[in-house]
């Protein structure tokens, strides 16, 4: 994929020597478990990320949006624990964060720390936004966009009734007769990513039985990605084929 690399077995990808992933969603155990349970999820995501960044060689780090989980604001704890979390990374690699839209007040959490908006960043020949607002008409002209936000997952379902659902990979083209309508010069090429989250906990958006106007993000709600031909990938790699052939029906 012309410089992006999916990292196997892992919701995290590669570019260059800038190392990708989304969805954090540090702080959301508190909202799921209170007070009743002790976790601590972000020396788990560090320690789960400083390993990528040894394995992989990469000397920069991307968290493309929804770094943290509660809007507008954390408990005072948590934004103690996400700021050292977030220097943590910088002293190890260059970091830059994108903003999501659950990452309210992170600027200023960031400290110096490169951070851009919500129409994202552009590295080279590939544009990286969280996917909750629109793209800028400069990023639009690379010829991969990479997007987060809806959790990308597929559901397995056999005979008995058993369901189990894993996170993938989808990575499709766009439709340039829809694009045009918002945009007036951007790539009629270019090829879009849809990263899972690599928060542990988070739920998804089920791809294989969601109609695209239902899933997160003005792209897909203005319908721009040709859904129905996109490819689907497990984590470990392995291709599931195109969506519209495994829809539930």
């Amino acid at each position: 994929m012309e410089g992006l690399k999916f990292i196997c077995n892992e919701p995290a990808l590669t570019y260059g020597d800038m190392l990708v992933v989304a969805d954090l969603h540090l702080g959301v155990e508190r909202s799921i478990f209170g007070g009743a349970v002790e976790l601590d999820f972000f020396s788990r995501a560090r320690e789960r990320l400083l390993r990528l960044i040894y394995e992989s060689g990469c000397e920069g780090l991307a968290l493309l949006g929804d770094v943290k989980h509660d809007i507008p604001n954390m408990p005072f704890p948590d934004r103690e624990r996400l700021s050292k979390f977030l220097k943590e990374l910088d002293d190890r690699v260059h970091l830059s964060v994108v903003v999501g839209n659950h990452d309210g007040g992170i600027r200023e959490l960031a400290g110096g720390i490169e951070v851009h908006g919500a129409a994202g960043m552009t590295v080279g020949n590939v544009s990286f936004s969280h996917g909750h607002a629109w793209p800028s008409e400069r990023m639009m002209g690379a010829d991969w966009l990479v997007l987060a936000h809806n959790h990308p997952c597929i559901e397995f379902r056999d005979r008995l009734g058993y369901r189990s659902i894993e996170k993938v990979w989808i990575v499709g083209e766009i439709d340039a007769r829809k694009v045009r309508r918002r945009y007036k010069s951007f790539n009629k090429g270019m090829r879009i990513v849809v990263m899972p989250a690599f928060s542990e906990l988070v739920g998804g958006m089920v791809f294989n039985s969601v109609k695209g106007r239902e899933l997160l993000g003005p792209f897909f709600r203005n319908e721009m990605f040709k859904l129905d031909d996109a490819e689907t990938f497990l984590l470990n790699g392995i291709n599931l084929g195109r969506l519209k052939d495994i829809k539930q029906r």
